[in-house]
Formats: C-alpha cells, structure tokens, sequence
C-alpha cells in the first residue's frame, strides 16, 4: 500500500507540471511510523509526545473528556494518519515539531513551504499554522500564522522566509524552528482529527511528499530518544572486588548527553553515567550479587517549557568525581548527565542559580 502510495503522489508531481522533482523533508517522522512512546498515548497534564518527535496538548490544556492519540492506516490511499481524539474539549489542541538548529544550517534568507494533509470530524474550521524561529538567546520569532492555503483533497500549505528576531543563529543542538497545527481554526479542538504526510521543505512550492523506509526514519528519531525494553539484560561484569559496571551502547549517537531512567533486576545502581554514544551502570557491593539492566530510556529531547524538580543530588564516579544528578523531576526519579545540552540540567543550574534548589552532595561510589 505504501509503495502505491509513493508512485501515485510522482504522478501527480508530473500532472501538475513539478516534473516529477521533490525536496528533502526535514520534518523527521513525517508519517507518524515511528512510535517508541507507544502505540495509544493518554494525554495528561499540558503537553506530551504522540509518535516520536511530534507532541501534542494535553487534557490539562484542551479541557473535555481526555486527550489521546494513536495511529490509523488508510487502506485506500495507504497513508498512516495521526489520530487525535479530544471528545467535550474547551479550549484548542495543537500538534507540533520542534526542528534542531543543526537541520537548518544555511536555510536562513530563504524561503520554505510547510505542508500536509487534514482533516476533522465535530470541527468544520480550517487548520492554523504558526511557525516559529529562535535565535541564540532562544527567542522565537513567529514566521507564519494563519489558515494555510487549501490545495483540495484535504492538502494544505504555506510558505514563508527563515529569518530570527535579531538575526543570531542558535547552536547547532538548540532548537532552531518549529512547526504548530492547530485543528479548527484554534476553536475549541474538534472531537477527532487527522494530520498525515507532513512535509518542510527549501523553495516556494509544495513538491510531492515520498516517504523515507521506516529504518532510516527510526534512526532520525533515536537521535533523541531511545530504549531498551524488559526482557533482554545487559549483565553487569566485575570491575573490582566491590564493584560491577554493566555497559550500554546506543543505536546512534544522541543530540546531547540523555536524562535515563534505569530498571534493574536486583542490585540497585549506584551510579548512571551517559554520554551522546552510550551509558554505564555502576554497581557497589560484593561481586556475588547479581547486577543486570532490565530496561532503560535515553531521552534528548529539544523540551521548550518547565519541569518540576523537588529533589536532586550528585552522583560520583570511582574516583569521587560528580558525574551525574540523580533528580526527582514531575515526580519521576531521573539520572540527569552533566552535559549543558541536556534540557534537565540546564533547568537544574537555572534553579539552582536562582536560589530555589539545592543539590546535595553524593556519596562515593
């Protein structure tokens, strides 16, 4: 079905005079194939990821019944739609992308068109777009923000010109853009609604969307998060007489070190340490004692608002150095790296500059 799918939008590419030709889409997960959160999310409090990378307004902001998303293949066309559904909803949804600066590199002065397709039942309005740019002191700059223009058969786009509010470029790692689409108009969200093959692209024009294998598009997304699921351990080994070091390798190098939440079979962790390329476990106690990673998440997301943090303390390596934060964040225990890309640490030194958190001093390892 999908290959149907690639052959029929070329043809319409030629129909239309494109000559066949299409852009690079810099949208990463434009298909909505990629799902390491899960296949149905609930979607509590304000904002929480869908399918990898995009994310989506919570019930805490919609207001209604629930907030929830989840997938559904078209066998007609052979799309694979984002589903949302927002029943009794108050207040607006929205579904967004944030783009790492990096993926923009020399667009800037240039125009780009955004597009994709849409639909909605309990909401007749039209989809809104905004996108937004940040410049190096992370100030956005909105580019676009308005109905788009309506191709027919449910497409739509728009096109507007990369630029940031004092014209400063952000580091490469930093968020750089970022694409919103609100469902009916920013009126209360429609009770269900579907967004599929979206599309950014350099140029004036819409070209026909192609989508890329699901490999290369899982890779693009492990940039930014990925896991190991319950099931397969990664044993420790002996390092010395008291301790054990259980290592793990990530599929591909991540944007920043990650924050890592860990499960492990019967020794707790003394220590997390993670770095773009991988993480080690530490564990203190006779070698006797079995030690093994049950499962893990690395997550390092472009996050854009703040997180609650009760509770933090360093971590130490073999030689007594801080290496980590171990960090009670929107109540879920965490081992944050020392790495000024990670969104957690950079809110920890905020918080801590400011006086309102205290971290505590580790214990040796």
């Amino acid at each position: 079905m999908s290959l149907t799918r690639v052959h029929k939008t070329l043809a319409e590419g030629f129909e239309n005079g494109a000559g066949g030709g299409y852009n690079h889409n810099i949208l990463i997960n434009p298909t909505f194939t990629v799902k390491q959160y899960g296949d149905v999310i609930q979607h509590e409090g304000k904002k929480f990821f869908g399918p990898d990378r995009w994310r989506i307004r919570g019930v805490g902001g919609t207001g209604g019944t629930f907030s929830q998303s989840s997938t559904v293949f078209d066998d007609v066309t052979g799309a694979n739609k984002l589903f949302v559904e927002n029943p009794g909803a108050t207040d607006s949804s929205y579904l967004y992308q944030l783009i790492e600066a990096v993926n923009v590199q020399g667009l800037y002065g240039k125009e780009m068109t955004f597009s994709f397709s849409y639909s909605a039942t309990g909401g007749a309005g039209s989809p809104i777009v905004r996108i937004r740019s940040y410049d190096s002191l992370d100030v956005s700059k909105t580019l676009f923000e308005a109905v788009p223009t309506d191709l027919g058969d449910n497409r739509w786009t728009c096109t507007f010109t990369l630029s940031t509010d004092d014209g400063s470029i952000p580091e490469p790692s930093e968020k750089g853009l970022q694409v919103l689409i609100y469902p009916n108009e920013m009126n209360a969200a429609p009770s269900k609604w579907y967004v599929w093959e979206t599309k950014l692209e350099v140029g004036s024009t819409a070209t026909p969307f192609i989508a890329r294998q699901y490999g290369e598009e899982l890779a693009l997304c492990q940039r930014y998060y990925n896991y190991h699921p319950a099931g397969m351990k990664v044993h420790a080994f002996i390092y010395s007489s008291v301790i054990k070091i259980a290592e793990v390798n990530f599929p591909t190098t991540m944007r920043a070190s990650p924050t890592v939440t860990l499960s492990t079979d019967s020794s707790p962790s003394s220590a997390i340490i993670s770095s773009v390329t991988g993480l080690v476990s530490v564990y203190s106690g006779t070698t006797g004692t079995n030690s093994a990673i049950e499962s893990y998440t690395a997550a390092a997301e472009l996050y854009d608002e703040a997180v609650d943090i009760t509770e933090a303390q360093y971590t130490t390596d073999l030689d007594g150095q801080n290496v980590s934060v171990r960090a009670v964040i929107d109540g879920q225990e965490l081992s944050v790296p020392m790495d000024t890309r990670n969104r957690h640490y950079k809110e920890i030194l905020k918080q801590t500059e400011a006086k309102t958190l205290v971290i505590k001093k580790g214990a040796n390892t």
